[in-house]
């Protein structure tokens, strides 16, 4: 669930919350520039998820953009935690775009569980699957998914959600564009809930590096376990960022 709201004339909020995370992205601009931008944390897979709240400085004096995508011009998204990276880049193109759209927004993704190819918390692909993703309550995009394949409909069918992807979504008008990043977004985080992450102690003990903040050299030997973070909405999905009102 991702809620995007424009508080006034200078400032902006978005939240995120799904299985793993939960989290919110401030930004304050004037004359079409972040002047502030702040993060809030309240539930994070590892201890040092809540750090990424630095990285996310170097917003400050970047541009607004439209496209939420083009947010990887302004930052390196491998220093920043990849879902307030995401967060961030639709707050600005919510703002961006405000004169186009109304003044708050929210997207509801539902993935079905995905078959699991390879022995359970090992690197693995994943079968086939649907994924919807609805805008203001409206079913505004709907994927057949195969590992890393869309297999429908017949429009997407054949397309990689990895191997130009970006390029293809670029080739998009900015609102089909953003529902497809959404969209593939939230299939990639979906897959981890065939993993039982309490398992990994530390970041560095599921073998992954350099993907995110957490996974930085510096911080993986010492990114602990936020053990018991996982929640399953499956069932109450009314219960996703049931504090949207308030501001990080």
């Amino acid at each position: 669930m991702i809620d995007l709201r424009i508080v006034d004339a200078r400032r902006a909020v978005g939240w995120l919350e799904d299985d793993f995370h939960h989290f919110g992205v401030t930004i304050e601009h004037e004359g079409g520039r972040v002047v502030d931008v702040r993060m809030a944390a309240p539930r994070t897979p590892w201890s040092t998820c809540p750090g990424a709240a630095k990285p996310l400085q170097a917003l400050l004096g970047k541009p607004l953009v439209a496209r939420a995508s083009d947010v990887g011009s302004l930052l390196d998204m491998r220093l920043q935690c990849t879902h307030v990276f995401d967060l961030a880049g639709l707050v600005l193109a919510h703002v961006a775009n405000a004169g186009a759209r109304q003044p708050r927004r929210r997207y509801h993704v539902v993935v079905s569980d995905l078959q699991r190819h390879g022995a359970e918390n090992s690197p693995a692909s994943f079968g086939r699957g649907e994924a919807w993703l609805y805008h203001d309550g409206e079913l505004v995009l709907y994927w057949q998914i195969d590992g890393d394949r869309i297999t429908g409909p017949e429009q997407y069918a054949g397309r990689s959600q990895t191997y130009g992807f970006r390029a293809w979504t670029e080739s998009m008008p900015v609102q089909e564009a953003e529902y497809a990043t959404v969209l593939r977004r939230a299939i990639m985080v979906a897959g981890g809930r065939s993993i039982s992450h309490d398992v990994f102690p530390t970041a560095a003990s599921m073998g992954m590096h350099g993907l995110c903040h957490t996974y930085q050299p510096q911080q993986l030997e010492h990114a602990l376990r936020n053990d018991g973070g996982m929640r399953d909405f499956s069932d109450r999905p009314q219960d996703l960022l049931r504090n949207v009102d308030d501001i990080p």
